[in-house]
């Protein structure tokens, strides 16, 4: 049965606001009322006066003392604001992210960071702020043992560091989750492509020498690395780097991409190289 949510939202109001003669409350009727109206306005489509009323909920529990309580009305007032009020939506999941690490719940902390991270980085595109809150995720998730979780947040960073041309940071990352994943026979089949991702960081870098000594570094990581597709780009396009040969970098990266479709973040990245040794002004596609 739908009600009006905003004659709810009246009611939950005057029941915030109740103050009894010995300090009586009814932060517990208010409460639910505000989660009731939440709810009524959900079903009408309108998220903002929705999470509006999450918010205050969580208010009424934080004053009631239950913030367990609290923490999940901050989540349900990020979900409702997230499809057309991402920022709003990042407030609020960072009081519930606030409330869960306070009391020691860091798996659901760093779930929710992550989440915090996400809308950064897709809906705001603060990529800066994204890669501070995939690190932090990460943190956490290692704190934990969730050692996928940790690695896939480290992931996340690593790209977005390269993105904003934070290389060392990303070739840092890229590397510390490849050492990890030698160690799990489920995850060795990755370790190539986090060795090519941080070998196009160095490249990205311009320093050749550091670059020879990180395919040395990687072949000793990996006994197999040097027999791949992978390597070869990295060791091929060096080449071409050190003779500064446009022409040959570009061949190279065409024949690695015709076998292995290269990604939009490699592509990127590899025309940042390749800018180095062209003319600026003429940036074509690989393909």
């Amino acid at each position: 049965m739908n009600e009006d949510p905003y004659k709810i939202l009246a009611e939950a109001e005057k029941a915030h606001s109740y103050k009894g003669w010995f300090g009586q409350n009814k932060l517990d009727e208010a409460a639910e009322l505000y989660t009731k109206a939440a709810n009524q306005f959900k079903l009408q489509k309108k998220l903002k006066e929705a999470g509006d009323c999450f918010l205050k909920q969580a208010d009424c529990c934080l004053k009631a003392g239950e913030k367990d309580e609290a923490s999940s009305s901050y989540i349900n007032a990020s979900k409702a604001f997230k499809k057309g009020y991402p920022q709003e939506s990042v407030d609020a999941l960072s009081l519930a992210v606030g409330i869960l690490s306070e009391r020691g719940r860091f798996q659901a902390a760093a779930t929710n960071q992550k989440q915090i991270a996400e809308i950064y980085e897709v809906d705001l595109e603060n990529f800066e702020k994204s890669l501070n809150a995939y690190e932090l995720a990460a943190e956490w998730f290692s704190g934990e043992d969730s050692n996928a979780q940790a690695s896939a947040c480290q992931l996340k960073a690593a790209n977005l560091a390269a993105h904003l041309e934070q290389y060392q940071k990303a070739i840092e990352k890229f590397e510390q989750v490849a050492k990890q994943s030698m160690e799990n026979n489920l995850t060795k089949w990755s370790v190539r492509d986090y060795l090519l991702k941080a070998g196009i960081c160095i490249l990205c870098t311009q320093d050749y020498i550091n670059a020879r000594q990180a395919l040395d570094r990687y072949r000793a990581m990996d006994m197999t690395f040097e027999g791949t597709r992978e390597f070869k780009l990295l060791n091929d396009l060096l080449d071409a780097l050190e003779n500064q040969d446009v022409e040959q970098f570009t061949n190279v990266v065409f024949d690695f991409d015709k076998m292995t479709k290269l990604d939009n973040w490699k592509t990127t990245l590899l025309l940042r190289v390749k800018k180095s040794i062209s003319d600026p002004s003429s940036l074509e596609d690989f393909t």
